[in-house]
C-alpha cells in the first residue's frame, strides 16, 4: 500500500476509534510499511482524534527518528519495537479503552464470553510495569510479554492490540472493548460462563478472521462518514 493510502486509512481508523470512545486525549495507533521500514503514527496526547486527517499523520523510522511531522507520541516505542520484532505486527494500537482497561486494574483474568471474543482465547497477558513505555528497552519487554498473542493489558493504564493490518487491529480493538463490557454486565447476573482455550481453538479454526475484519472496516467507515464529530455520539454497536 502506498503512502497516501496508508495515511488515509490510518486517519480514518483514528476517527473511527474516537467515534467508538476508544481514543480521546490519550492513545495512538500505527501501521508499518516493511518495504521502506517506516512507521506511520497518529498524533498523540492533545490532538483531536475525531478530526485527524491524512496530513496529520506522523512518519518515523524504527529508531524513533521523526521523518515527517512534528513530535511523536511519548510511548512511540510500543509501536516500533513490536513492528521490528514481530513480522505479523504491521498495525499496533495503544488505547485507553474504558472497559477493557478495567481488566488491567481488577485482579480478574480476562477470558472470552462471546463467540466474537474467542479471538483472544490464548489469553491476554498483563504488563505489570508501572512506568510508561517511553524507552526501547521497555518496549522490548512489552513485546516479549505479548509474544505471539493478539493483545496485552497494561497495568492501570490501557491496552495494546496487534494486527496484520489496520482492519484487523481495529476490529480486534472494538471486539476487546465490547467483550469487556459484556463480561462486566453479565457478571451482575451471576457467575460468568467463559469459553475454554480448547473451545476457542475449535471455533477459531472455522473462523475467517481477515474477512470479518474487512467487513467490520466497511461497516465502521460508513458509520464514521455520517458521524457529527461530537464527543459521546455516533458509537456503532457490534450487536
Amino acid at each position: 500500500m502506498n503512502d497516501t493510502a496508508l495515511r488515509e486509512k490510518l486517519a480514518t481508523s483514528t476517527r473511527i476509534l474516537a467515534m467508538q470512545g476508544l481514543l480521546g486525549l490519550f492513545g495512538h495507533i500505527s501501521v508499518y510499511q516493511p518495504e521502506t521500514k517506516r512507521v506511520f503514527l497518529s498524533p498523540g496526547a492533545g490532538s483531536d482524534k475525531a478530526t485527524v486527517q491524512a496530513k496529520d499523520i506522523l512518519i518515523a523510522d524504527l529508531d524513533g527518528r521523526v521523518l515527517e511531522g512534528e513530535v511523536l507520541p511519548i510511548e512511540w516505542p510500543i509501536h516500533t519495537t513490536l513492528h521490528a520484532t514481530r513480522a505479523d505486527a504491521l498495525s499496533v494500537f495503544h488505547l485507553h479503552a474504558p472497559r477493557a482497561t478495567l481488566f488491567a486494574i481488577a485482579r480478574r483474568e480476562f477470558r472470552p464470553v462471546t463467540l466474537r471474543g474467542v479471538m483472544f482465547g490464548e489469553g491476554i497477558p498483563l504488563h505489570t510495569e508501572t512506568q510508561l513505555v517511553m524507552t526501547v528497552e521497555r518496549g522490548h519487554r512489552l513485546a516479549k510479554l505479548i509474544g505471539t498473542k493478539r493483545a496485552a493489558l497494561l497495568r492501570g493504564h490501557g491496552i495494546v492490540v496487534v494486527g496484520r493490518d489496520i482492519e484487523e487491529a481495529l476490529y480486534a480493538s472494538v471486539v476487546l472493548e465490547d467483550e469487556a463490557r459484556n463480561a462486566m454486565e453479565a457478571a451482575v447476573l451471576g457467575e460468568l460462563q467463559t469459553f475454554t482455550p480448547e473451545e476457542c481453538r475449535n471455533i477459531n479454526r472455522e473462523d475467517d478472521f481477515p474477512r470479518r475484519a474487512r467487513r467490520a472496516w466497511k461497516y465502521f467507515a460508513a458509520q464514521e462518514a455520517r458521524w457529527d464529530r461530537q464527543p459521546g455520539t455516533g458509537r456503532a454497536p457490534l450487536a
